[in-house]
């Protein structure tokens, strides 16, 4: 079975089995780096707002032969059931800029992969990346969505770029604090025992320290924390921290590594795992970028190379 079918199969059963005070919607949904995902939303008449649930995954585990179709429909349904949201958002404050200022907040994407979404969306380019900008809609009992940006609203709101700019480079900092760990700790969380105990070997870890002088840089909640690298002062400060310049990795649109810098012979290796690490193991819409960013403490500013 070809995908539209496949899709269209998992639409109907799912209106079969919700009822006709619900709407079942087919939507290809554009992500980060012009990945286009086919989406499913349930609507309930008295609700605007509905979970996602992407087919895509579901069709490969089909076509592989590790599912079926009432397998499919089943987890979906499943799903649906428990993220639905038994109510709806106001959106009328949307309308007003005043209402939203303070909820702006940036992100970094890949320019030259998102090439088709930056034509529609305001945006900073920045090294071979772009500034893009949304607007956090948080609500009781259903936590915070995001709303990105376009055109359309800066001509609603009657703002330039800039002054977008200018309020999402304060609020980004506030509502998304930063985070930085030192790569063994982050390791030492990753390696705790299958039953949650804490790894246990006070000199295994002391080498990991001494071998990997390296630092994870990502918001708190990390999602998205790639953009933390805009903060104001945040990257200067780190320098002093360290006594040292350093190299800016972007492991994904939410993480970066931090190394200082010790010797010049250094990029191309990393730059060679970079790409490794990017066509092995990120997903193609979390993929901030291929390039090695190296911070100049002297110069005091972030440059590609």
């Amino acid at each position: 079975m070809e995908f539209t079918s496949f899709t269209t199969f998992v639409r109907d059963e799912v209106e079969k089995r919700t009822g006709d005070s619900y709407r079942v919607r087919l939507n290809d949904v554009r992500k980060n780096n012009g990945v286009v995902l086919r989406g499913l939303t349930v609507m309930q008449d008295d609700s605007n707002i509905s979970p996602t649930i992407y087919l895509n995954n579901y069709y490969e585990e089909y076509t592989n032969g590790r599912v079926t179709l009432i397998n499919v429909v089943n987890d979906v349904m499943d799903t649906y059931n428990r993220n639905k949201v038994n109510q709806s958002i106001d959106m009328r404050s949307f309308l007003n800029y005043e209402s939203v200022k303070q909820s702006i907040v940036y992100k970094l994407v890949n320019t030259e992969k998102n090439r088709v979404l930056l034509e529609d969306i305001p945006h900073i380019e920045f090294l071979d990346l772009s500034i893009v900008f949304q607007c956090l809609v948080s609500q009781e009992d259903l936590g915070t969505a995001s709303i990105l940006i376009h055109n359309v609203h800066l001509k609603l709101w009657d703002i330039s770029v800039e002054e977008l700019y200018q309020a999402a480079k304060e609020n980004t900092q506030l509502l998304q604090e930063y985070e930085i760990k030192n790569m063994t700790d982050v390791l030492y969380e990753i390696m705790k025992t299958e039953d949650g105990e804490e790894f246990d070997d006070d000199d295994y870890i002391s080498k990991l320290s001494d071998s990997i002088p390296m630092y994870v840089l990502s918001n708190k909640s990390r999602v998205e924390g790639a953009a933390c690298m805009l903060y104001p002062n945040l990257i200067q400060d780190f320098a002093d921290a360290i006594d040292s310049s350093f190299y800016i990795i972007p492991s994904s649109i939410h993480e970066l590594l931090l190394l200082p810098a010790e010797h010049d012979e250094e990029s191309r290796e990393i730059k060679s795992m970079i790409r490794e690490i990017n066509d092995t193991q990120v997903s193609a819409e979390e993929i901030l970028s291929y390039s090695l960013y190296f911070y100049d403490r002297e110069e005091g500013k972030i440059i590609r190379l």
